[in-house]
């Protein structure tokens, strides 16, 4: 086994120190109205005594301190208290399931578009509900980043012409791992994920610890799917199409290292490919 480079030892070290930070020790950077803001996004009713009332508890642990990083390195406070309340306007209006990809989201607006795009009508006494109504300008205002944002990520057409609000949630919900007959499918796209997030998903495989590299495993996973599935109707023709028009960086950006396939009837498809790999060869005389 080779020693390890300072290099990589290094880059353990980054990253085992990038997990293990406290994000409610970067929000302590943070000025305390700011802070607060961020804390009445994330504070849930603590567990208490059945007889005595819960006292809430502030859960920043649903915050990357990655993310509040890029808070903290936003050019002035106008600008992060701008994202904060932006974000907690969010909470109280909307469910957020990913409270540090909804705000690096905004911290991104805010640099590209400034802290004005975001200011509510109750900046003035510094109090907010996140329920008070906006004027018709700063809804345009409002509207109109998002759109822009949405063109650049290729979500919507910057061409388009969109009336009321903007879902910036509406391309995930296209997504489905179970096609229907009647679905319309535009494309595949590969995903990694705990195999019974998987479970139901019309093509998957699992992946367990092996010797497999990423490239060789996205191949034999490619052939998998292709080979193991017997539907022979027209439908399940446009998925194989599809899987097969994946590129292969896309496969390789999405498998882990050191693995082994496993799937229904992997045996068999792995000693087929083999074949056809003997079989193609030139034989020597």
């Amino acid at each position: 086994v080779e020693e390890e480079t300072s290099t990589q030892l290094k880059a353990a070290s980054e990253a085992a120190e990038l997990l293990m930070k406290d994000a409610s020790k970067v929000a302590d950077i943070l000025p305390d109205d700011i802070r607060e803001t961020l804390a009445s996004c994330v504070t849930v009713e603590g567990a208490g005594d059945a007889d005595a009332a819960a006292e809430p508890v502030v859960r920043w642990d649903k915050f990357d301190a990655d993310t509040l990083d890029q808070l903290v390195g936003l050019e002035s406070e106008d600008e992060q208290r701008a994202a904060a309340k932006r974000l907690l306007e969010l909470n109280n209006s909307t469910r957020i399931d990913n409270y540090s990809a909804s705000l690096a989201g905004i911290i991104r607006a805010v640099k590209k578009y400034g802290a004005e795009h975001f200011a509510s009508t109750n900046e003035g006494d510094g109090t907010s509900d996140g329920k008070q109504r906006k004027t018709k300008a700063e809804k345009d205002a409002e509207k109109e980043a998002w759109r822009q944002i949405l063109a650049e990520d290729g979500i919507l057409d910057e061409e388009t012409d969109v009336g009321g609000e903007i879902d910036d949630r509406a391309e995930i919900g296209k997504l489905t791992g179970i096609p229907h007959a009647n679905d319309v499918i535009l494309y595949a796209l590969p995903v990694c994920a705990p195999y019974s997030t998987l479970s139901k998903y019309k093509y998957r495989v699992k992946l367990t610890p092996g010797s497999l590299k990423r490239g060789k495993a996205s191949k034999q996973a490619v052939e998998m799917f292709v080979r193991g599935d017997t539907d022979k109707s027209p439908k399940a023709e446009e998925f194989r199409r599809l899987i097969k028009t994946v590129d292969e960086n896309t496969w390789v950006q999405s498998m882990i290292g050191d693995c082994k396939i496993s799937a229904a009837g992997a045996s068999k498809i792995s000693k087929q490919i083999k074949q056809k790999k003997k079989g193609g060869g030139k034989k020597k005389k």
